[in-house]
């Protein structure tokens, strides 16, 4: 009986052959499905009849190569794209409008937070005046209270007036409260002045340099950028259909295609909201500093969707796939047995079987194609 269905499969496949060769326009992906469709159920009917035979030794010998289960590392990755982007990037700006005086650094120079960067001319802010009133002051206020202790101590002796010590006094104190005054206005002065200074609001380094001297700048216009290459991170947009998937803390894999690098990190932050536009929502990844990664580098993320470290995994191609479940071919004792199996998680090629075989079941990788249960075997290194 099956020497006879196989001699039908052989026929009806040569004739499916030879009526797609009559098709000149025909579609060969849409014929080659049809005809694996037509296999997958002759062997299923040649199966049925053998179970209702009992016999399934074929006679036929068949090389093939086996492959021992075994438990191993799986994962199934969600593949996406990232960039490095620097955690602080920063436009130094002036406080005021005005001229550009000095320059003081260059691209590529490592500045300190609170560095002056740049200085605004402004003829207004002269200051060297009220320096030197408060110098005169100073020497005003010693002289007066030079006289008043004198002054003071005359009265003590019953020497002198009333009138000569409360004006010794007075013109003492007046000279500290106007010293006070001017000391108050050089603070404005000073906190003026600072607004015509452009100062580095971080540590980093000059990425950018807009300025030049002579040119005329204005609050938050042009300035200069500053990149602290110490802390930074990839930026990843995740499509929105991996939500229930993707959480602070996933294991990731950054792959640095350009220059060879890969490294292993966790997920920091994931944005509770979608971008509207792209259907996509944030997450990232803490980058360690190095001189390898640079802010805008385009890196490819593998964020572990589901992981088990003891998995039966076997390549999809080999899985024999019926209107009953799935299948497998076994080498149990030189012959060829079917195993059903029940399937997990695939990725890329790769699947994992959740139930269906033992540790050490030996699977047909190779030359399960042509198999037929009952076939003898003979097993290839």
């Amino acid at each position: 009986m099956k020497q006879l269905l196989t001699y039908t499969l052989a026929a009806a496949l040569v004739f499916n052959l030879s009526a797609c060769g009559d098709k000149k326009n025909s579609d060969p992906k849409l014929e080659l499905e049809k005809l694996k469709k037509e296999k997958s159920a002759l062997m299923e009917k040649i199966t049925e009849l053998e179970k209702k035979t009992g016999k399934v030794d074929s006679g036929r010998i068949v090389n093939v190569v086996t492959s021992s289960i075994t438990p191993i590392m799986f994962r199934n990755y969600i593949d996406v794209q990232g960039r490095v982007d620097a955690e602080q990037t920063v436009l130094a700006t002036s406080e005021a409008p005005g001229i550009v005086q000095n320059l003081y650094v260059q691209n590529g120079q490592y500045v300190r937070k609170g560095q002056v960067l740049a200085t605004l001319k402004s003829d207004a802010l002269i200051d060297d005046d009220i320096d030197k009133g408060v110098a005169e002051i100073d020497q005003q206020i010693a002289f007066a209270k030079v006289m008043y202790d004198k002054q003071k101590r005359l009265w003590d002796q019953e020497i002198g007036t009333e009138v000569q010590l409360l004006a010794a006094k007075n013109n003492y104190e007046s000279l500290l409260k106007r010293k006070q005054t001017v000391l108050v206005s050089r603070k404005r002065v000073d906190i003026a002045k600072r607004s015509f200074s452009i100062y580095a609001p971080i540590n980093g380094m000059v990425d950018g340099l807009d300025l030049k001297v002579g040119q005329m700048v204005a609050p938050g216009m042009v300035g200069i950028k500053l990149v602290n290459m110490g802390i930074l991170k990839v930026k990843i947009d995740v499509p929105e259909n991996y939500g229930s998937k993707v959480s602070a803390g996933k294991d990731v894999m950054i792959i640095f295609t350009d220059i060879q690098d890969t490294i292993q990190s966790r997920i920091k932050y994931v944005s509770p909201t979608v971008n509207p536009l792209t259907r996509t929502f944030d997450a990232e990844v803490a980058l360690s500093a190095n001189a390898k990664y640079r802010p805008n580098m385009t890196t490819q993320v593998k964020i572990v969707g589901y992981a088990n470290d003891r998995a039966f995994v076997l390549p999809a191609s080999i899985i024999q796939k019926t209107s009953e479940g799935d299948f497998v071919y076994l080498d149990e004792g030189g012959k060829a047995k079917l195993r059903r199996i029940t399937t997990g998680q695939s990725y890329m090629g790769k699947i994992e079987i959740t139930s269906g075989l033992n540790l050490g079941d030996l699977v047909i990788v190779n030359g399960y194609q042509d198999l037929n249960e009952g076939d003898r075997l003979k097993t290839e290194l």
